[in-house]
């Protein structure tokens, strides 16, 4: 499949980076000679191992208040129901990489195990806690296939590294959600009268339409990694349509357009996630690169010089991928490619220095 930048970070954009790179080195004249590391990789890990498929049951439990909505209550309790197969799932994932001497760090042992994840059959129950409270529980059962841990370990390492970040990203903004849920749920309890619960009934409204949001993004990434952009773009559009605040949506349409060479359509959703975090200083490198393809180098050059701003001053935060330091080495190298291809040689020379002081090593 093609390869898909699924979160605009250095790890989550290393296909843009890499487009960007083939782009200055064709212009500096150089010749670049693609290796098949991939199709190698491919076979060296199909012929280690014979195939297998596993298969785990996960449980997940719900309590719903009457104030929320029922088939919003299932959503959640299958939700955990696969959360709980897939750490099941993930301790074999990770034996089965040993086995064939991978080197997989822990996060995305998770990441690929809730790609590959098959959920082949859901049953739900429900039971009446008390009269304000009922339980769901759902029961998932899911397949591990051992040739989709292969086809997981031949991908581009920067693809993967896009794939973990975006699922890290997502699994954030789950908790998050649940927190808020919780918080709701206290706040009922807190109070006596119908006057003061309205707003907080209203409240569950709009984080069952942030919940359905996230399933929607979830769906989207899932075709965005097979390639297929018709059903991810829909599946976009439907995230933001129940929650235009979801900018998780936004970057990873970003990156999916900037991918197939709609270079405007990405910078308009860059531009929407930027606005919805303000810290996402990521997209500002997205937003350069879409410019520099389109030859608007001074546009491409102002949104590099923002992210070199901000990044004086960016601290590492763990919703973030890159700390300071590696986002002012990437800016100002980038920048330096884009001086130097209006020849402008001398700001080049002192960016691409810059970007090493701050360790840039490619």
């Amino acid at each position: 499949m093609k390869k898909a930048a699924l979160k605009a970070a250095e790890q989550l954009s290393r296909s843009a980076l890499k487009s960007l790179q083939l782009i200055a080195a064709l212009k500096r004249g150089f010749i670049v000679k693609k290796f098949l590391t991939v199709l190698i990789m491919s076979l060296l890990v199909a012929s280690t191992v014979n195939a297998e498929i596993k298969t785990y049951e996960g449980v997940g439990e719900y309590l719903m208040s009457d104030f929320e909505t029922f088939d919003v209550a299932q959503q959640r309790a299958k939700q955990r129901a696969e959360q709980s197969a897939c750490e099941q799932a993930g301790v074999y994932v990770e034996s089965r990489t040993e086995v064939i001497d991978a080197q997989v760090k822990h996060d995305e042992i998770l990441t690929m195990t809730s790609g590959i994840l098959k959920i082949v059959d859901v049953k739900f129950k429900r039971e009446f806690v008390d009269d304000n409270t009922t339980r769901i529980r759902a029961t998932v059962k899911a397949n591990i296939d051992s040739d989709d841990i292969n086809k997981w370990l031949a991908k581009d390492n920067g693809e993967r590294a896009s794939l973990v970040e975006q699922n890290e990203q997502l699994r954030r903004a789950n908790a998050e959600q649940d927190k808020q849920i919780a918080a709701l749920k206290q706040q009922l309890a807190d109070v006596k009268t119908q006057q003061y619960q309205a707003p907080i009934t209203q409240n569950f409204v709009t984080e069952d339409k942030v919940f359905l949001s996230n399933k929607k993004y979830e769906l989207a990434l899932t075709f965005l990694e097979k390639g297929d952009y018709r059903n991810a773009e829909v599946f976009f559009g439907d995230a933001i349509e129940l929650n235009p605040n979801n900018a998780l949506a936004y970057g990873a349409r970003g990156t999916m357009n900037y991918n197939i060479e709609d270079y405007k359509k990405a910078i308009a959703d860059f531009n929407r996630a930027a606005q919805l975090d303000p810290n996402w200083i990521q997209m500002y490198l997205l937003i350069g690169y879409s410019y520099y393809s389109l030859n608007n180098y001074p546009m491409a050059i102002a949104n590099l010089s923002k992210v070199i701003h901000m990044a004086t001053n960016f601290s590492f935060d763990k919703k973030y991928v890159l700390t300071g330091n590696k986002l002012m080495a990437t800016a100002c190298y980038y920048r330096g490619i884009m001086y130097q291809a209006i020849g402008d040689h001398e700001r080049a020379r002192a960016d691409f220095a810059k970007a090493r002081r701050f360790g840039y090593n490619g």
